[in-house]
């Protein structure tokens, strides 16, 4: 028997990446027969080389059957994370532990700052057993901890994606040659356009639609947009949670809902008590929220990063980046596509200390350095899977930077792909945020973060109970009308940044800018709003399509352009809103 077991394990060495992720999860108000009852977690890789292995199915459970005694299948849940165009990438497994005791294990949260840590996993170490401790199968990856941006598109195997015939032939004629400043000059200047009426409050929307030497009081309680903007593009906003039935969201057109986790919904938890429903919703709204969106007409995926109970780790977000990319792909060539996310996560490096009190992923073999390979494994799939998503050809991939202080450098993932994909491919779009009051950045930048959108006085919706505003410590609520009638309050962060340019995007794409020429034009428009300030979102809708009553007298004169000034202070307030017409 123990010679069996012994030959069972060499032979799986060659298809197990690794497998770790031991976490605790127990909710004693949730339903029995969940999997928030079974309270041991694993998470295996499988080597990239047996992804399309079909008879991988049948070996890895005759591993599982040989290596690890399990419980009776009620007391077990065996869950792959695959794609039916890419393989079987992972599989989680969830037991019954030896023990009888339970533990609870804190929700993965965001914290002050809107950035998730999905590895903060508390538990006392006490709670360690002996059994089940990840080291089964343990295979080292390779040596390279991160590709270069040449390396990652020679890896990305291209999709079969059939060709657009009638473009072919129309460049082929030359048909297609008008440079790009003038074509995208003549788009702008005739466009159909919507002039929003907005609330002072609104300094974040109006901003984005102020041209350069214009100042607040020119651009008045306006937001000028892009008639039907959005409309035909299809936006993904990844996040944790949505209230749908918001007086913000309702009018959304919201495709679908995305779910990653074996059990994907829990009747134990409502939209009200998942752990960050207010940020996902806020995000959608930034998107196309009916008071505070940009591109109203998009069409919404909606994809939560979380399983059924709330909890966010690295087999969620792999299970959800593989959705997206099998969701995107079925839509065809012609179908432009644009991720949105503002949930990131910190993954340990090799030279980060592993806080033993807080994280218990590092539990199996390490190298030398006492770094957990778990770690490796699981960022180096997650990247795979974004060079897929990516390497489409119709596809953006928006990423918040992060909301550390400006002096600390990118450092959350995927924002930190960033600097591989600079220079090599332009639609994986990393922003910044900046004040739009004050006109300075506010977070961590990078030199490959080319554009900052308003990440300060941000108004988001938030959560009303009973008729009444609950405040939370990341929410302000000022308890003006305009935020009472709207059911809104203020936040903070690139989490708002990043959709701001993605519902951009989705707005240029719907009046004819073509998918080559929306990274140059974003930042061909986008300039900073003080002297030395940083380049800010700019949607380009210029003065020429103003009302001759609200042009400013440089423009009516022929002048020159003004200067940025040298600062700036934009009062955000209501007393100059007419209530009445919002």
């Amino acid at each position: 028997m123990v010679l069996l077991l012994l030959l069972s394990f060499l032979q799986y060495q060659i298809i197990l990446g690794d497998v770790r992720a031991e976490q605790r999860s127990f909710h004693e108000d949730l339903k029995v027969g969940t999997t928030d009852q079974i309270t041991d977690k694993y998470l295996c890789f499988i080597k990239k080389t047996q992804r399309e292995n079909p008879h991988l199915d049948r070996k890895i459970r005759e591993l599982i059957g040989a290596m690890i005694p399990l419980a009776a299948p009620r007391d077990s849940t065996f869950h792959w994370i695959e794609s039916p165009n890419l393989g079987k990438w992972a599989f989680t497994m969830e037991v019954v532990p030896a023990s009888s005791r339970l533990y609870r294990m804190e929700q993965s949260t965001i914290g002050g700052m809107l950035i998730s840590n999905c590895n903060r996993i508390k538990s006392d170490l006490r709670t360690i057993r002996a059994g089940y401790d990840g080291t089964w199968g343990h295979i080292e990856p390779g040596k390279s901890y991160e590709r270069s941006g040449e390396e990652r598109l020679a890896f990305v195997k291209k999709p079969k994606l059939s060709s657009d015939y009638k473009a072919f032939f129309l460049k082929l004629l030359g048909l297609l040659k008008m440079p790009f400043s003038d074509y995208t000059s003549r788009i702008l200047a005739t466009a159909p356009l919507e002039v929003r009426k907005t609330s002072g409050l609104q300094v974040d929307l109006q901003v984005l639609s102020q041209p350069p030497g214009t100042t607040a009081d020119d651009v008045g309680n306006k937001f000028w947009n892009f008639k039907y903007a959005g409309r035909g593009q299809i936006v993904y906003a990844l996040d944790g949670g949505f209230h749908i039935s918001h007086k913000e969201t309702r009018t959304i057109n919201i495709e679908k809902m995305i779910f990653p986790g074996a059990l994907p919904a829990d009747d134990g938890f409502t939209a009200a008590t998942l752990t960050d429903v207010d940020h996902g919703t806020a995000i959608t709204a930034k998107i196309a929220g009916r008071t505070i969106g940009i591109a109203t007409n998009a069409t919404l995926v909606l994809g939560r990063v979380t399983d059924g109970s709330g909890v966010c780790d690295y087999s969620t977000l792999l299970e959800l980046y593989l959705k997206v990319y099998d969701d995107i792909l079925a839509r065809g060539p012609k179908q432009n596509c644009i991720v949105s996310l503002s949930y990131l996560t910190f993954i340990p490096k090799p030279e980060d200390p592993i806080d033993t009190t807080k994280n218990l992923y590092h539990v199996g073999v390490q190298d030398e350095s006492g770094y957990s390979w778990y770690h490796r494994l699981a960022k180096e799939a997650l990247d795979d899977v974004i060079d897929y998503i990516i390497n489409l050809p119709n596809t953006f991939f928006v990423v918040a930077s992060g909301n550390d202080a400006v002096d600390v450098p990118v450092n959350a993932h995927p924002a930190t792909l960033g600097a591989v994909y600079a220079g090599v491919n332009p639609r994986f779009i990393v922003v910044g945020g900046y004040s739009p009051n004050v006109g300075v950045n506010l977070f961590q930048t990078a030199p490959y973060v080319s554009v900052m959108a308003p990440a300060g006085s941000i108004n988001v919706p938030t959560r009303w109970i009973d008729k009444r505003l609950e405040d939370w410590d990341s929410y302000v609520w000022t308890k003006t009308l305009f935020h009472r009638k709207h059911e809104l309050g203020f936040s903070i962060g690139t989490s708002y940044a990043g959709p701001a340019v993605a519902a951009m995007i989705a707005a240029w794409l719907s009046i004819g800018i073509k998918v080559k020429d929306i990274v140059p034009l974003m930042e061909k428009l986008a300039y900073p709003r003080v002297l030395g300030g940083p380049k800010a979102l700019y949607n380009g809708v210029p003065i020429s399509r103003w009302t001759k009553t609200q042009v400013p007298a440089w423009y009516k004169a022929k002048k020159s352009t003004p200067l940025p000034p040298a600062e700036l202070n934009i009062e955000i307030s209501e007393k100059n809103d007419n209530l009445a017409e919002l």
